[in-house]
Formats: C-alpha cells, structure tokens, sequence
C-alpha cells in the first residue's frame, strides 16, 4: 500500500482514526472478549511449597498481560514511547506465563524479546527520526530470523526430552523471527516495518483460523488492520518531516 496514492483529506482521515482513543477502547475490548470466550480465565498453575499445594490463577494474569499488549501496541502505533515500556513489562509476562505452562524454550526467546524492547524505549527516549528502509533494516531482519532459529533449536533439541517437531519448530521459529526483527527495526522507526507485524500478523491469523479459533482470529485481524494504519501515518508523517 502506498500512503501516496490516497487523497490527502483520506490521510487525515486515517490519521485521526490511528491517534484516536476510542480506537484504543475498542481494541481492548476486543483482547479482552477474546480471552473470556477462549476461557483464559480458567487456566490455572498448580504448585507445591513446603509441602502445602496452592493453585494459582493463571488465566486473569493472561488476561491483565493480554491488555497490556493491546495497549502498548496502540501507544506505540500513535509514536508514545510509554507504550515501549509498557511492551517490555509485557513481554517479562508472557515469557513467564509460557515457561510456567511449559514452554521450556521461552527463557531463551523472551530475553531476546525483553532486551529489544528496553532497547527501543531508549532509543526513542534519544531521538525519534521516521527513516528510510537502508541496509540496517534488512541486517536487522536477518539477526531475527538467525537468533529464532538458533534459540528454538537450542530449545527443541537440547531442552525438550521429545525428539524435533519440526513442522511444530518452523510454526513456532518463523512468527518469532519477524518478531525478533520487527522489534529491532522499531528502535529506528521505520514507516516500512510496519509491514512485518502486518507479515506476522497474517500467519498469526492463518494458524488461527486453521485451527477454528475464531476468537483469535479477531484479536489479529484488528493488529493487522492496526498495522496498516501504522504505516500510512507513519509514511505520511515521514513524508512532511513530523514526528
């Protein structure tokens, strides 16, 4: 899509729909909806301490983790660096609630994820300059896919006591390599990352679909309609030197 094809009263149009706050209410009661009807509420994390077993609620931590995402990923779209803060903390949480329900690989991924993220808000923190794709932005697609693969490989064969999945290892390798990637280029506010989230966002909704998870599938479809209008607001503000 190319913001320069569209009349300049529709880019103001989309523009105030991506800066707009009920957008920001409607996605949360989107993620929030679809944790409820896929019952994330009733997940729970049994344990032992002292001999004494608890049970503890998982699910509404998901739930409260899931929001944050949202709202992050909203702040960030509209160029508010608190949404990198609020991504990182999101990201320490879903790392933990994926170990805890075993995702042993988790704690060589998130790391990646968690520092990224950190990273971003510093840079932003610094200064914020919407580029040009350069060379960067492509070294920086390729250290995402190479740390992915390296770390789940780590993980499925040396932390797993099952033999390779690999159909399992490249659904799980390939969304957290664009993620890797997308999160690095953010540091630099490329207009054209944007279309990476829109990548993974795609095969995210695919694999949902797949699976009848229709739930999931809206909570997707509205991060990908989010990331187009990303991209021509942030292609847009490129274009007239705004930040």
């Amino acid at each position: 899509m190319n913001s320069l094809s569209l009349s300049e009263k529709s880019i103001k149009q989309i523009k105030s729909i991506t800066n707009s706050s009920y957008l920001d209410i409607i996605g949360l009661v989107i993620v929030i909806t679809a944790s409820f009807i896929l019952e994330y509420q009733k997940t729970v994390f049994n344990f032992t301490f002292q001999h004494q077993k608890y049970v503890f609620y998982l699910g509404y931590l998901s739930i409260v983790n899931t929001s944050l995402s949202m709202i992050g990923n909203r702040l960030v779209t509209k160029k508010n660096n608190i949404g990198n803060i609020l991504s990182t903390c999101n990201t320490f949480l879903s790392g933990s609630i994926d170990y805890l329900l075993g995702n042993i690989g988790a704690i060589l991924t998130y790391p990646v994820t968690f520092i990224g993220n950190y990273l971003v808000f510093k840079a932003w923190k610094k200064s914020k300059v919407l580029r040009s794709v350069d060379f960067i932005f492509y070294r920086n697609l390729i250290l995402g896919f190479v740390f992915s693969f390296l770390l789940n490989y780590i993980a499925f064969r040396y932390l797993s006591e099952k033999s390779i999945d690999w159909k399992l290892f490249f659904a799980v390798t390939i969304p957290a390599g664009l993620t890797f990637g997308g999160t690095f280029n953010m540091a630099r506010m490329y207009p054209d990352n944007w279309f990476m989230w829109q990548i993974y966002n795609l095969t995210k909704m695919v694999q949902n679909i797949l699976q009848m998870n229709i739930a999931n599938t809206v909570k997707y479809i509205f991060y990908f309609f989010n990331a187009i209008l990303g991209y021509i607001t942030w292609k847009d503000d490129k274009k007239k030197g705004n930040v």
